[in-house]
């Protein structure tokens, strides 16, 4: 499922298109103005009535349709099938011309114009972005996802059914890229530009739409970094097997939660004022020091992260080893490949992935 609140199946759901009803709307009216100006000429043909020439009976046809009605321009007294006709003309035709002026009437008073431009508007956007992270469903788990991606500034698209959380959550949090849809689709996956992404996050409802999901992505690009949510243990097999880096399981979260609010209350206080409070400006960072980079090789302290971001380093992952070193010395070397791990202001972010990654995006936030 590509929301938390509704099951969908796993086909998309056609959605209503103005224009196409009025292009269909269009045909129909130019086919019957066409075949009841013919019927005309045949009549008046039948009636031996020379003046009822093509643009004579093509002008009754228009004003019949539209309602004008400038009196009885082929003179139709007496005239029983002609008469007839023109009643069916009347009676039937006009509905198509109602219709079309109820479509043009309701894309203006509905807004649907807006909508339909602030979509075209939202697919170039889409279009154009680089190394974004899709997260697919916004439900209780995907809201938390787009909020703390929004304030650390990341570019990101979002894919759920429900239209109206989507304009809600761009309203409280600002604008930013969605598509309606189903995240398990093929086309909304390209449509959200799947190839160019750096990351995605499913946040799907069942663990089976979640794998679902995390292998078409996986096809789609083999260097795309995936984080799934995950509620049965028996799933996270299955998850690795169709792609994906990491999983996350909202309860065993929740529970270790539980516990540190009871044990440890002042640190996750700390941890809480920093990552929840809109005014707060500081995230935890992971960074990997590439070999372009200019502190590759050099030590600590020699790096200066501190002198020059008022970064704080945290711990660091040699590139040899799976084991951190925490709250590392000055002579720690930063040889290429280092994972870094530090505490420092969003301001700062863009100058640290610089300095440490060579590039301007971080390959994962904490």
């Amino acid at each position: 499922m590509s929301s938390a609140d509704s099951p969908v199946p796993h086909f998309e759901e056609p959605r209503y298109d103005p224009f196409r009803f009025m292009k269909w709307g269009g045909l129909l009216l130019l086919a019957l103005t066409v075949m009841a100006t013919l019927v005309y000429w045949l009549l008046g043909r039948h009636y031996g009535r020379v003046d009822w020439t093509p643009m004579n009976c093509l002008f009754m046809v228009v004003i019949t349709l539209t309602t004008i009605g400038y009196g009885d321009w082929l003179e139709l007294r007496n005239l029983h099938l002609a008469e007839v006709f023109t009643m069916f003309l009347a009676l039937v035709g006009i509905a198509v011309p109602a219709f079309l002026v109820s479509n043009v009437t309701a894309l203006v008073v509905e807004g649907l114009f807006t909508d339909i431009f602030r979509r075209r508007r939202m697919h170039k956007k889409i279009a154009a972005l680089r190394d974004h992270i899709i997260i697919c469903g916004v439900g209780s788990t995907g809201l938390h996802c787009v909020t703390e991606l929004m304030s650390t500034g990341r570019q990101i698209v979002a894919i759920d059914h429900n239209e109206t959380k989507l304009r809600h959550l761009c309203e409280e949090l600002g604008e930013f890229p969605y598509i309606v849809g189903s995240a398990e689709s093929d086309e909304i996956l390209l449509e959200a530009g799947i190839e160019r992404a750096a990351g995605l996050i499913a946040c799907l409802t069942e663990d089976k739409d979640n794998v679902f999901v995390t292998l078409t992505a996986r096809q789609m690009n083999r260097n795309l970094r995936i984080i799934s949510k995950v509620l049965e243990d028996n799933s996270r097999r299955k998850l690795a097997i169709a792609g994906a880096d990491g999983t996350v399981n909202p309860t065993y979260i929740g529970g270790l939660r539980l516990v540190s609010e009871l044990v440890r209350p002042t640190v996750v206080t700390f941890l809480d004022n920093m990552m929840r409070d809109g005014r707060s400006t500081h995230r935890f960072e992971q960074l990997s020091v590439a070999k372009s980079s200019p502190v590759a090789g050099k030590k600590l302290s020699e790096a200066s992260l501190r002198g020059k971001s008022n970064a704080l380093v945290v711990a660091v992952k040699p590139p040899d080893s799976d084991q951190f070193i925490y709250n590392p010395t000055a002579d720690v070397v930063l040889l290429p490949g280092t994972q870094i791990v530090l505490l420092a202001s969003t301001l700062d972010m863009n100058t640290l992935r610089s300095l440490i990654s060579g590039q301007g995006v971080a390959e994962h936030e904490l």
